[in-house]
């Protein structure tokens, strides 16, 4: 059934559902409210509370909007039921209903030691706070996520401002100072209701590093307690019982803040820092299962793509033997199934026993954004596209809400899934849309120039340069890029030149043998393609779990040697 494309009053639709139509676009407010129909001021305030996928044209006028229909349609049969009861209500009433969850922002606690090298302590412990206040009581308080916290780290936007960006209910700032290399601390915390600024609790503590997790639960159920939130009893522990999430060892924590601060850096050598960090925190307190957690996910990401700063044989045994005795110690934590998933899908390329993992780890917590993202990895490699979107279209749903700021990460997602499904036109859109968000994002440059090079409009035009963003001549994955873009705009020499850089690099550092056997098939040299991909076999080397989709083995995919090697894998029939 085809919707009309006219306005309708909400009071007279409900109960009223969309219909399931193509992928084509909703090009005004006015067509998403029809396809949904509701009225206008309805699917605005979804956008804005509830994570309606709407895209906006950032170059065009005000106002200039559209969706697609696939999206609203999934976003509907996650949210619609829990929104058909506010829906039904006219003007105005429906903007804030009781059953809307408070909306929190945790700001990064200053650090007032004096002592930069003390900055781990304060984000470790906003990061911990934000976790406890989200175990609490997570059907009516939303809490914003590590990711968006803290980018309003050493913020000069008044928290009014952000508490307009982010619809926020409160906010908690404070800060924390330590004295000298004392285990003694001094806390204070105040939290303000956004809507008139006024604070309506303030503590101060000086406690023992050792107790630090108690006083986390301390503020964060006296917090509640202000925002009157009904707490569970035994929420506080999370995940179904605090062994291995605690310890009272006070080298232990601060080893494990010291971790969490270098592993969030994102970068080559905080991993390796990081994991360094885990393991003194190990060794002060052996039972210490999300030390454990932190140490695999240290040594995983540090041999992925796109980082590739280690030989994945060198240390993902270790992540995956820190990842079991981190489910020893509590095989209810989320983020040890998550790490132990990475390894099954990144190094031992077993499927089924990665899928389980993340599924484990997502059904004991729904919100792990970034579980869901490396699942809708899992999915692309298993030519499982479809279900690859959903778990992106899911993940954004969750963002939408509570981590804003990693929505730039989602739509990253979702054009490599647009990329490897060959749909370029929308991978482009996706990325230049995305771009105007974060211009910085060098994997959103990485696929656009993918893409364009691909698509049938860039063939008619002739490819523009490729160009590497400042800061990111280094990144192998960029460096391959660049010579793949040259080989696929017909400069075969200029290919042949980057790779033979590559491999000079490959001399003096890591490089997966995958970005070598694409530049050899990119520069018609199938003998060294197929070199290079048994090498990347040997080495199970981090791109090959994309094997089976990666556009760039299309003309060698009918080879006898590609359906073996695909088979090896495990991804072949």
């Amino acid at each position: 059934m085809t919707i009309a494309r006219h306005g309708r009053d909400e009071s007279a639709a409900k109960s009223a559902q969309p219909d399931s139509q193509a992928d084509d676009r909703l090009d005004s407010w006015k067509e998403i409210a029809s396809f949904l129909k509701r009225g206008v001021r309805t699917v605005q305030r979804w956008e804005q509370n509830e994570g309606l996928p709407v895209h906006r044209h950032h170059h065009a006028t005000l106002g200039s909007v559209y969706a697609f229909r696939s999206e609203v349609s999934a976003w509907w049969k996650s949210r619609g039921a829990s929104l058909e009861g506010g829906a039904t209500r006219s003007g105005l009433q429906a903007e804030d209903t009781a059953a809307r969850r408070k909306r929190l922002l945790v700001l990064p606690f200053d650090n007032l030691s004096g002592d930069p090298a003390q900055d781990y302590l304060a984000d470790g412990f906003t990061e911990e706070i934000i976790t406890q206040l989200a175990l609490l009581h997570p059907e009516e308080l939303a809490v914003i996520a590590r990711t968006t916290a803290m980018h309003y780290k050493s913020r000069r936007k008044p928290v009014n401002t952000i508490a307009r960006e982010l619809g926020l209910d409160y906010v908690l700032e404070g800060s924390i100072r330590r004295d000298g290399k004392s285990n003694e601390m001094r806390l204070i915390a105040q939290l303000i209701q956004a809507s008139d600024q006024t604070h309506v609790w303030t503590q101060s503590y000086n406690r023992d590093l050792s107790s630090a997790f108690a006083l986390q639960e301390e503020v964060a159920s006296a917090i509640a307690r202000e925002i009157r939130v009904a707490l569970a009893p035994a929420k506080p522990a999370g995940v179904g019982g605090a062994r291995g999430l605690r310890t009272e060892n006070s080298q232990a924590y601060e080893a494990h803040l010291q971790g969490r601060y270098h592993l969030n850096r994102m970068i080559p050598d905080g991993f390796l820092q990081a994991a360094a960090c885990f393991e003194r925190a190990i060794a002060a307190d052996p039972g210490y299962a999300v030390a454990y957690a932190g140490l695999s996910q240290a040594c995983a990401i540090v041999a992925m793509v796109p980082f590739d700063a280690m030989p994945p044989h060198e240390v993902m045994p270790k992540a995956r033997m820190a990842a079991q005795k981190a489910l020893e110690l509590n095989d209810r934590l989320p983020e040890a199934h998550v790490a132990l998933g990475t390894v099954l899908h990144h190094y031992e390329w077993d499927w089924r026993g990665a899928e389980r993992a993340y599924l484990h780890g997502l059904e004991l917590n729904p919100d792990y954004t970034s579980a869901r993202l490396r699942y809708a990895w899992l999915l692309l490699s298993l030519s499982r596209g479809a279900e690859a979107l959903e778990q992106i279209q899911q993940a954004q749903n969750s963002a939408q809400e509570t981590d804003p700021h990693l929505l730039v990460v989602i739509r990253a997602t979702r054009a490599a899934a647009l990329y490897y499904a060959r749909d370029y036109e929308r991978c482009i859109t996706e990325c230049r849309e995305a771009l105007q968000s974060d211009s910085t994002y060098f994997l959103l440059h990485y696929l656009l120039a993918r893409a364009q090079s691909r698509s049938a409009k860039g063939a008619r035009k002739g490819a523009p340069a490729f160009k590497i963003g400042h800061g990111h001549a280094q990144i192998p994955l960029m460096q391959m890029a660049a010579g793949l873009f040259e080989a696929l705009a017909g400069r075969k020499a200029k290919a042949r030149e980057v790779l033979r850089g590559l491999m000079k690099t490959a001399q003096q550092r890591y490089i997966p043998a995958t970005y070598l056997a694409i530049l050899h098939a990119a520069v018609d040299d199938a003998e060294g393609a197929f070199n290079w991909l048994e090498k990347a076999y040997e080495e199970r080397a981090d791109g090959l779990t994309l094997l089976n989709v990666e556009a760039s083995m299309d003309h060698i995919r009918d080879d006898p040697r590609f359906r073996q090697l695909v088979r090896r894998i495990g991804l072949g029939v």
